[in-house]
């Protein structure tokens, strides 16, 4: 299958090889988020507009619990699919370079004759074998064990299927992030989980000239204003027990809040603007070296659940229809 031809105009692929020009090592991540992030970006799911009222969303912030939570969530089972095939077409193109870079995708590896991972994901797709309908409320939850299970049943790597399929429901989260941004101005959120649909943060941020430091999410584009010195997993506010730690020459830009009370650590850039949800996952790309930094020093990404949707209250037999067209 021949490869896209990348648009070297566009904001996405020119960020991504400024990347490269100061982290060569990060070259073949850069080209599958080159194939991927304009495609999550360009996408059109249709969701529907959920029904929230501004009493409503105070009440449920106010309560700790994001704002997608217990919603009848609405879009198009069909654009989903597709778009978790182009993405998988997209990854495999995607060849195994001979340069031995650091960082490198282990699901993009061949082995003698057999297919990719995405390769096979791609094949059943296309021949429709799986459920993406049935599967949805699973991934917006973050429950693993669904889609694990139809991955083994289907021979498919389970992580990948997973990977693709939360990446697909990023535009509709983004959209939904869009519609309901404006009903949360000025109520106070101290999670580190996103206040729109319950996913931990990606990246900090410290905007504007002050340099507040905000919270970004990932998967929604979700911004929000967050204590300085408070921990985004455990809450912690002690600074005799948080560290930062800076990647050399970089240290105006970019650093990492480790925190003794948990081990967690969260990743922190001078961003000055927010950065658009659609750069978020590039940022966290150029932010890699600071995970490595943070885990050589005994720190990791803590497992924040996400409280987005809980599939056991969803009608079963009409799923397809109240919850996803």
């Amino acid at each position: 299958m021949p490869a896209k031809v990348i648009d070297t105009t566009d904001a996405i692929v020119q960020r991504l090889r400024a990347i490269v020009q100061e982290s060569p090592d990060l070259q073949h991540m850069a080209q599958v988020y080159e194939a991927i992030l304009p495609l999550l970006r360009d996408a059109d799911l249709r969701p529907a507009l959920v029904s929230l009222t501004p009493e409503e969303a105070r009440a449920k912030m106010e309560l700790g619990l994001p704002l997608l939570h217990d919603l009848d969530l609405e879009l198009d089972v069909e654009s989903v699919h597709d778009l978790m095939l182009k993405l998988a077409r997209a990854v495999e193109t995607m060849k195994k370079k001979n340069q031995p870079y650091k960082f490198r995708l282990p699901w993009l590896q061949t082995s003698g004759k057999t297919d990719s991972a995405a390769c096979r994901i791609r094949i059943v797709l296309e021949e429709n074998k799986l459920d993406v309908g049935a599967l949805l409320p699973h991934i917006a939850a973050g429950e693993r064990g669904p889609v694990y299970s139809a991955a083994q049943n289907l021979e498919l790597d389970p992580g990948l299927l997973m990977t693709l399929a939360q990446n697909a429901l990023k535009p509709a989260l983004r959209v939904w992030c869009l519609q309901l941004a404006p009903l949360a101005k000025g109520i106070p959120w101290h999670k580190g989980t996103c206040y729109i649909c319950g996913a931990a943060a990606t990246l900090g941020e410290l905007q504007d000239n002050d340099q507040i430091k905000h919270l970004r999410c990932g998967s929604c584009g979700a911004d929000w204003q967050f204590r300085r010195l408070q921990c985004m997993y455990c809450g912690n506010e002690d600074h005799k027990t948080q560290r930062y730690m800076h990647p050399g020459n970089h240290c105006e830009r970019m650093h990492v809040e480790g925190c003794d009370a948990c081990k967690g650590y969260l990743k922190v850039i001078a961003a000055f603007t927010p950065t658009p949800p659609e750069m978020l996952p590039a940022e966290d790309l150029a932010t890699i070296h600071l995970d490595y930094i943070a885990k050589e020093h005994g720190y990791l990404r803590c497992a924040v659940s996400s409280e987005l949707l809980d599939p056991k209250s969803f009608n079963q037999q009409n799923r397809s229809e109240c919850l996803f067209r």
